[in-house]
């Protein structure tokens, strides 16, 4: 069984929070990171998929061009790290279909996956990302840890992989179960901020029981000196920032205890003919 390894391509900067025009004047940090994480794959033979926002792709298009080179799935992340349920039906189609232009003219490749912002897919979300050509979607969190990611709503028991649209698959995120509790596992944030001992014993609990998990990570969750812009108090300060500097070696270990590879390669019925 092997573990979807995924990266969520955006920077420090790329907030919702935060507009774009305020993008343009920060500085751009992810290649490093980047670059770190593909030499990790490089050192296991292992593929992995990046979710590549689309203002990314426009900014640094020859660090794109090599994710794809080293035989890496190149997917969306939508332009400019909107929250779906923030634009209107019109503005998430311009985003999504800005995107995956700019991905596909980059990479020569066609793009098929796509990742909401923060996890924050609807269900009219799911219907234009059919209608737009993407073949699958990966922003589904099944529990109720985080009201932020329970947009679509779909019981804690999902399938590893499923049709939640004619035409359109849903490859979920782990949940966890402890206690009464389902708490995210996949990556991110809470890969930092648990033991490595801890979260390798809930991610082989949910291979064993669903033969399937897909892990994320933020290239930012690798740069330890990143401007500290979030810290508006003291619990978003520690959820940000908290063991960036661990983040290489823990993912290090991860690649070592378990096999990954990428959604595509994963799963090939998203290869079949739409």
């Amino acid at each position: 069984m092997k573990m979807m390894f995924t990266v969520d391509v955006e920077d420090w900067f790329c907030s919702p929070q935060l507009p774009l025009s305020d993008w343009e004047r920060r500085e751009i940090r992810l290649e490093r990171p980047v670059r770190q994480m593909l030499e990790l794959l490089d050192e296991r033979k292992a593929l992995g998929t990046f979710f590549v926002l689309g203002w990314i792709a426009r900014k640094r298009p020859g660090l794109i061009k090599e994710i794809h080179r080293r035989g890496h799935e190149i997917a969306s992340h939508g332009y400019a790290h909107r929250l779906v349920r923030s634009q209107s039906p019109g503005e998430f189609r311009q985003d999504i279909r800005a995107s995956k232009d700019i991905l596909e003219d980059v990479t020569g490749d066609e793009v098929r996956g796509y990742r909401a912002p923060c996890f924050s897919m609807t269900e009219w979300g799911l219907e234009m990302l059919r209608e737009e050509g993407y073949a699958y979607d990966s922003s589904l969190m099944p529990h109720r840890f985080n009201q932020l990611y329970n947009e679509l709503k779909r019981p804690s028991d999902v399938p590893a992989s499923f049709r939640i649209k004619d035409k359109l698959w849903e490859i979920p995120l782990p949940a966890y179960r402890l206690g009464g509790l389902r708490v995210p596992w996949g990556g991110g944030g809470y890969f930092r901020l648990y033991p490595y001992s801890l979260f390798k014993a809930g991610a082989k609990s949910i291979l064993r029981d669903r033969g399937a998990f897909v892990f994320y990570i933020h290239p930012y969750d690798l740069d330890p000196d990143q401007p500290r812009i979030f810290n508006s108090s003291l619990l978003n300060g520690f959820r940000r920032y908290y063991g960036l500097d661990g983040t290489h070696d823990k993912i290090r270990r991860l690649m070592a205890d378990y096999a990954v590879t990428s959604i595509r390669s994963q799963n090939p019925q998203i290869g079949e003919s739409r």
